[in-house]
Formats: structure tokens, sequence, C-alpha cells
């Protein structure tokens, strides 16, 4: 079986899709993600054209429904498909053939459409709308909430072993390294969602601890400061890269003993952190002199 949900959040204009799979790395030919356009999931018997050319002709200008209909013209079994397309204003479209290895059908709900095949029962596809409906936080963290409803609804008889979410923005930045919001995937694993949620999570950890120390080195030292506390405070920052940021923005911010304390950590448990502390100062990053004070060792 694979089972995927499409899904807009009708908040931020974000367009994503999650799938799940015995099949290995279901992440390389399942879901199709494009900035300003919309998404894509092909599967069943999967036909990545259905991904590929469907963003194409989608962003042409063409609408959902005339996407599907063009490419099964041109697809020589059409009926082992069964594939869902999401445009960047919500509209949908979706099909699953009448060849698709039951069970397999689909549900259309509020800014989402679930569909699954080789399904346990219709209750996996029914399960992951109403849980997305449901669901709030990130449209990620519901998406991938999504996968796991339709997991706990009996999933894929087969078993699982890999999943992938895609998010992207609804508006191109001009700078599209920065469109992509989330891309990751688990190619082979024996609880694959489990190890989606969890980098899932870590990205978001991550992501939030370079954004703040990029604040504070580009000059708005106060501000990366109370974000990283605020982080730490959560609960959310203690590997090594995450103490050494944590650790040089309190040396920015005048608490110099604060930051040697958290250098003292890195010292007892990842000693080699205190060289990429060195070149930070050496790159100018951060001043090389606040660096060594912070490095050299209390007598």
């Amino acid at each position: 079986m694979t089972c995927s949900i499409l899904a807009r959040d009708a908040g931020t204009g974000e367009i994503g899709v999650a799938t799940q799979s015995q099949a290995l790395a279901v992440g390389n030919s399942v879901p199709f993600a494009q900035v300003g356009v919309g998404v894509v999931a092909t599967q069943s018997l999967t036909e990545p054209m259905y991904g590929r050319v469907g963003l194409d002709l989608l962003g042409s200008g063409l609408t959902v429904d005339e996407c599907l209909q063009a490419l099964r013209a041109v697809d020589p079994h059409p009926e082992r498909r069964q594939v869902a397309v999401m445009a960047v204003g919500g509209e949908a479209s979706v099909y699953t053939g009448e060849a698709c290895v039951g069970e397999a059908g689909h549900a259309v709900g509020r800014d989402c459409i679930a569909l699954a095949n080789m399904a346990a029962s219709a209750d996996v596809w029914t399960s992951m709308r109403q849980c997305f409906e449901d669901t709030r936080g990130s449209l990620t963290e519901r998406l991938v909430a999504a996968l796991h409803a339709g997991e706990e609804a009996g999933g894929d008889v087969r078993g699982q072993r890999s999943a992938a979410v895609v998010v992207v923005r609804a508006h191109g930045t001009g700078r599209p390294w920065h469109d992509t919001v989330v891309d990751l995937r688990v190619d082979d694993q024996e609880d694959p969602l489990a190890e989606l949620g969890r980098v899932v999570q870590v990205r978001a950890r991550y992501q939030a601890a370079v954004e703040a120390f990029d604040t504070a080195v580009e000059g708005d030292v106060a501000g990366g400061d109370r974000r990283l506390r605020e982080l730490h405070e959560r609960g959310a920052l203690d590997e090594p890269d995450h103490v050494l940021r944590r650790a040089l923005v309190a040396g920015l911010a005048g608490r110099e003993d604060e930051a040697r304390d958290l250098i003292g950590v890195l010292r007892g448990g990842a000693p080699h952190w205190l060289e990429v502390a060195r070149r930070f100062g050496q790159a100018g990053t951060v001043p090389g002199d606040l660096v060594e004070r912070l490095l050299a060792e209390r007598s």
C-alpha cells in the first residue's frame, strides 16, 4: 500500500504532501511539489509522469481537473493509477483507478485529500482526512499526524518501510532556496513514521537555533539571544551544535560566565566542538578575542 495526504494551510498558504508505504523510498516517486503551483501524489502502480508533467501543466494555467484528464489521456494504463492534485489556491482533483489493488479509495476534506491503496480498510483514508481536519499545529505536523492516523486505522496490509513529507510556500520569494519549507524522507526503516516524526522535530529545532544565531551575529544580539534562551527553556537546545551557538551568543550578549559554563559542557562531552568555536572566531563570525576568552581554561 501507499497512502498519502495532500493539504493546504489556509492561514499561511503553504501547501504540502506526505506519504508512507511498504515500498522502498516512497519519497522518490510519489510526492511532488512546486512553489507557487501545487502538489501531486501519484501512486498504486506509480507513474511519475503525473507528478512531473502534472505540475508543469498546472503551472501553465490548466485546472486540476484538466491536468488529470490530459495525463490520463496519454497513460496506457490509467485504470492502475491513483492520483491526486492540489493547486496552491486549494482547488483539488483526485481519482482511484478501477484496477487499483484493494482496498483502495480516497476522501476529500477541508483543505485536504487523503488517498490509499492496498489498505487494510476504507478507515485508512477516512481517518487520515479526519485527523488532518481535527489537528492543530504547523502544516508539516498535521500532515505527519494524518499519516499516523492512517497507520493506526490499519495501514498497509504488507507493513511499513518508508515515508516522506514535502511542504512549499504559496509564492516564490525570489530566493528558491528559501521556498521549500520542509523536504524530509525516510527511505528504509522498520518504523518510518516514528523516524519521520523525530526528524521533523529535530529539523524544527535546528532551523530555529540557526535563525536565532544568524540574527545575533548579524547585529541583533538581544533578539537572537532572547530567541535562543526561549528555545532552551522549552527543552529544545541540548545538542552540541546548539550548546555552542548558545555559548557564543551569550558571550556576545555580555554574559561571559554563562558562556564559559556552556563551553565547559562541550569540553566535557563533545570537545571537538571547541575547535569549531575557534574557527568561528578565526573567520570573524564572532570576535576572535571573545572566543579565546571563552575557551581559556579557568585557573
